[in-house]
């Protein structure tokens, strides 16, 4: 990356969920010779920085003439384009609804050769607001992301540094996972009505179908933000099947305590290590966990 990228510092304030905090966290450690965290505690975040991670980097506050980058979008420079034509993204690049539901038609009428993802049919205008006319976006694009931004922004990812005793409990309780466990994230969107009825609702049908498809001798490792929602599969596909880590906070109160988030840090870690991934759609957090797994799982989007 050519130096005249680079800001002096660089600090990310970006205020969502986890998954969001850490792309926008990576971001920042790709555009400045220095980064760092202004990690406020939210509604959507009740840890502090050092809760969750060891490196040494947070700030109280933004210090004077730092560069800010408030956004959970991987950053996209100009010496990047050469390598995402104009076009490239296919979450929050707009088409009328007219023209997705006929794509998906054609799509499958001629043997599914190309990204499904590209022809769902409910609306795409994900955060508009951040929305690069060009659609030069490499976020949410699991494998269709070229190996150029791979190369730049693993090391990136690598240098997290959870926690020692958050690691250790991911370690220990993950050792059970083999390779054909499927990683399964399932985002309700609890916490939003909206998005609840809009994407969770429609998407229950399409996990089940990838589910009931998958080898018989596979099991589930499922990460959600509702408890319900373990129970409900370990039900239909048995508890030997369904695999989850066993929290000592609910799912359902994630917001709510540090000690929660933590857990969920430990969610995330632990889908890392799944080689086949059933993801949200919209959902950075299944997003960063393919990125700390190596960006190499094989990703399904429901």
């Amino acid at each position: 990356m050519d130096s005249i990228s680079r800001a002096p510092l660089v600090v990310s304030t970006e205020t969502a969920g986890l998954g969001n905090r850490i792309k926008s966290w990576v971001s920042a450690m790709r555009l400045g010779e220095r980064s760092c965290v202004h990690w406020a505690v939210t509604r959507n975040m009740p840890a502090e920085f050092g809760e969750l991670f060891a490196n040494d980097c947070a700030v109280p506050t933004v210090p004077v003439g730092a560069t800010e980058y408030c956004s959970w979008r991987l950053a996209v420079l100009p010496e990047d384009e050469p390598f995402l034509p104009a076009g490239f993204a296919t979450v929050g690049a707009g088409r009328h609804p007219l023209i997705r539901g006929i794509a998906k038609v054609w799509w499958s009428v001629t043997g599914k050769r190309t990204d499904r993802y590209r022809y769902m049919v409910f609306p795409k205008q994900h955060s508009r607001r951040s929305a690069r006319a060009d659609a030069r976006h490499i976020d949410l694009e699991y494998g269709r992301i070229p190996q150029h931004f791979r190369d730049v922004y693993l090391p990136l990812f690598r240098s997290i540094a959870v926690r020692p005793e958050i690691a250790a409990r991911a370690a220990e309780w993950g050792a059970r996972l083999d390779s054909g466990t499927i990683g399964v994230q399932i985002r309700t969107w609890r916490d939003d009505p909206r998005r609840y009825r809009k994407y969770h609702l429609p998407a229950v049908r399409r996990l089940a179908k990838l589910l009931d498809a998958a080898p018989a001798t596979s099991r589930f490792l499922v990460v959600s933000d509702a408890d319900e929602v373990i129970s409900d599969l370990a039900s239909r596909y048995g508890a030997q099947r369904v695999l989850h880590f066993p929290r000592t906070t609910s799912r359902n109160d994630s917001y709510a305590k540090a000690d929660a988030a933590q857990e969920d840090l430990i969610d995330m870690l632990l889908l890392a290590r799944t080689r086949t991934l059933y993801a949200s759609y919209l959902s950075t957090f299944s997003e960063v966990a393919w990125w700390l797994g190596g960006a190499t799982a094989n990703v399904a989007v429901f």
